[in-house]
C-alpha cells in the first residue's frame, strides 16, 4: 500500500485553515507518513509562533496523531543499503511521537515548553530548536558550496556512495544511484545552480530539507506530496512520478 509523505507546506496550509484535517487523514484508504525533518521545521514554527498561534498549531499536530513517523533519512539509507536498523542514530521515531503528544496534551505554549524541557525529556533544548536547526542548515549548505567547487557532477553518486559506507565497505555506486535516483538528481541540480552563482545559504535554505525527503523514494511505495514544483530539478529519475501535488493527492 502506498504511503504519502507530506511536505511542510501542506501542513502549514492546514494550520492556517486553508485545508481541513479530513483532506489529509480523513480517508482510511490513504496512509500518511511524517518525515523527521518536516516535523523539525514545523516544531520550530510552533516554538517561534508562541501563545498567539499555539491553539491552531495544536490542531495541526492533533491531525498528525494517526500518521506513522519515518526514520531519519540516514537511518533509512543505511537500512536500505545494509539492512542495518537504528544503529546510526540515537533519535528514533518514538521520540517524535512523544514530542507530538507533548503538544496535544498541553493547553498552552508555556505548558508545552515546560513538558518538552523537563529534566528527563530528550527535547530539553526545545526553546533553542530554531537556532539549532539553522546551524544544521548552515553546515549542510556550506558543504553543498564546497561540493559545488570541487566535485564532479557526473561522479556525484560515487561520492555519495562513499559517505554511506559500512565498516569500510562502499556500496556499489551505480546501484546506489538507482536506489536514490531522485535525491541524487536533485542534488546534482543544486550543485549546478550553486556553480552558476546561486546563493543557497541566503536565498534557498530549504534545499537541504527537500533533498532529504527524496531519499525516502527508495521505498517503492513512498510518494512525496508537495506544492513545490521540482520538475526542473528532477527530470530523468523514474521516481519523479511519485512526486505529486496536493491537488492530485485529494483525488486519490
Amino acid at each position: 500500500m502506498p504511503f504519502y509523505i507530506l511536505d511542510s507546506n501542506i501542513w502549514i496550509d492546514l494550520s492556517q485553515g486553508k485545508i481541513a484535517c479530513s483532506d489529509i487523514t480523513g480517508r482510511t484508504t490513504v496512509k500518511v507518513a511524517l518525515a523527521p525533518f518536516t516535523l523539525t521545521e514545523l516544531m520550530r514554527g510552533i516554538v517561534k509562533g508562541g501563545e498567539t498561534y499555539f491553539q491552531r498549531n495544536r490542531s495541526m499536530v492533533k491531525c498528525m496523531a494517526s500518521c506513522d513517523i519515518l526514520e531519519l533519512p540516514k537511518v533509512f539509507i543505511y537500512k536500505t543499503l545494509w539492512n542495518v536498523a537504528g544503529g546510526v542514530s540515537k533519535v528514533q521515531p518514538g521520540h517524535y511521537k512523544t514530542l507530538l503528544e507533548m503538544v496535544t496534551s498541553s493547553g498552552s505554549h508555556k505548558q508545552f515548553l515546560r513538558l518538552a524541557e523537563a529534566p528527563r525529556s530528550v527535547w530539553k533544548r526545545m526553546s533553542e530548536l530554531d537556532s539549532i536547526h539553522e546551524g544544521v542548515l548552515d553546515k549542510e549548505l556550506r558543504s553543498l558550496v564546497k561540493l559545488a567547487k570541487g566535485a564532479s557532477v557526473k561522479t556525484l553518486h560515487v561520492n555519495m556512495a562513499r559517505t554511506n559506507s559500512l565498516s569500510g565497505i562502499i556500496p556499489e555506486p551505480d546501484s546506489f544511484q538507482e536506489k536514490f535516483s531522485a535525491a541524487i538528481e536533485f542534488l546534482r541540480s543544486c550543485v549546478i545552480q550553486v556553480r552558476r552563482g546561486a546563493n543557497a545559504l541566503k536565498n534557498n535554505r530549504g534545499l537541504y530539507v527537500d533533498n532529504q525527503l527524496f531519499f525516502y523514494l527508495a521505498a517503492p511505495d513512498a510518494v512525496i506530496v508537495s506544492n513545490e514544483d521540482f520538475s526542473g530539478e528532477i527530470k530523468v529519475s523514474p521516481q519523479k512520478n511519485r512526486i505529486i501535488k496536493f491537488s492530485d493527492f485529494l483525488l486519490l
